[in-house]
């Protein structure tokens, strides 16, 4: 797959997040990013907005915010989640694919594809090979956890996310 040239400048420019500082105001713009992306892909079905793709790739890479999105998900929502997390896995570049792939899996494991599913692992694992969520998800995925479960881990665990990033309120 041909690399994109300019969202790869982009990347370059967004720092990561440093812990040594207070990350809260950048985990919520991390967050935002994942809303505006959303929101964005609903509409068109792709995403234009190549700052935005770039900083939702950096932000991703923080795992409050990763996990913010994989909680964002609702039944209603998965299918519009499925896709464009597989568009934007088509577009993230090496250092960026695991979590976006990790994210790929869970819903296409939740939408009852679970060899979709080990695939993304693959390729989550191909980019970095310790990134513990796609280890997680895998035995999960191994064990034959319903693939309706996922919903309740998401109403357990996006409360807490959004307490954390933003008082509970986004």
């Amino acid at each position: 797959m041909q690399v994109d040239q300019e969202l790869l400048k982009l990347l370059t420019k967004i720092d990561e997040i440093d812990y040594d500082q207070e990350p809260l105001e950048l985990q919520r713009q991390g967050a935002r990013a994942v809303n505006e992306f959303m929101a964005e892909f609903k509409t068109h079905g792709l995403v234009r907005d190549k700052e935005l793709i770039a900083l939702l790739l950096v932000r991703l890479k923080d795992l409050q915010v990763r996990d913010y999105a994989l909680g964002s998900v609702s039944a209603e929502s998965l299918d519009l989640y499925f896709t464009a997390w597989r568009w934007l896995l088509r577009s993230a570049p090496e250092g960026y694919i695991a979590p976006v792939a990790n994210l790929f899996a869970a819903v296409a494991y939740e939408r009852g594809d679970g060899a979709l599913a080990q695939r993304a692992l693959d390729r989550a694992e191909g980019d970095d090979s310790s990134y513990a969520m796609s280890k997680l998800l895998r035995q999960v995925f191994n064990s034959g956890w319903a693939p309706n479960s996922f919903a309740q881990m998401r109403s357990e665990l996006h409360p807490k996310i959004c307490s954390e990033l933003f008082s509970g309120t986004i």
